[in-house]
């Protein structure tokens, strides 16, 4: 009797074991059931290598902006000390006004319409053709850039011929209008 005696007590501690931890289960789930409430969605988790990559863009583009600011203030800065030097009277009267300009423009194309209409369309040129011509037109250009730099009074005074060979090109181009 003794032996089941002792099975009893054994098995009454058991069940009363078993019993204490569902209970401890229970009260541990109520309290995460009241704990879920305030947090719904889970955290997210960053890895110390995403801190520090992000701390490093950060940083990186902070530098760009700083670096952008000084040389807009520097620009700032160096377009304030620049000053026009010279008179500049000569060119701006060589230069023709915007109304001059307009009548240019519109007078030429005109002529170039009525052109159109009346000559045949023209043959495209070959390759070799382009070609040729761009060159000729190139050395012509050398050539007249040459005997402009061997002239003396381009040397003595150049804004002075510029401004006369400009007044030049208008009295030809308004002489070939009239025509």
């Amino acid at each position: 009797m003794a032996k089941t005696k002792r099975n009893v007590r054994a098995k009454a501690k058991s069940v009363v074991g078993a019993a204490k931890q569902k209970a401890q289960d229970m009260q541990a789930k109520l309290r995460q059931d009241t704990l879920l409430h305030k947090t719904l969605a889970p955290k997210k988790t960053t890895t110390k290598k995403e801190k520090s990559e992000a701390k490093h863009k950060k940083l990186l583009k902070r530098f760009a902006e700083t670096r952008k600011e000084r040389k807009e203030e520097q620009a700032r800065k160096n377009r304030e000390k620049t000053k026009v030097i010279g008179d500049l009277k000569p060119l701006r009267d060589a230069l023709p006004s915007l109304q001059d300009i307009y009548n240019l423009v519109k007078t030429k194309q005109k002529d170039a319409s009525e052109q159109a209409a009346l000559t045949e369309p023209e043959v495209p040129l070959t390759a070799n053709e382009k070609i040729r011509k761009k060159r000729t037109e190139m050395v012509n250009r050398v050539k007249s850039f040459e005997k402009l730099i061997k002239d003396k009074n381009f040397k003595k005074n150049p804004r002075e011929v510029i401004a006369s060979h400009v007044r030049n090109k208008y009295q030809a181009m308004e002489e070939d209008d009239d025509e």
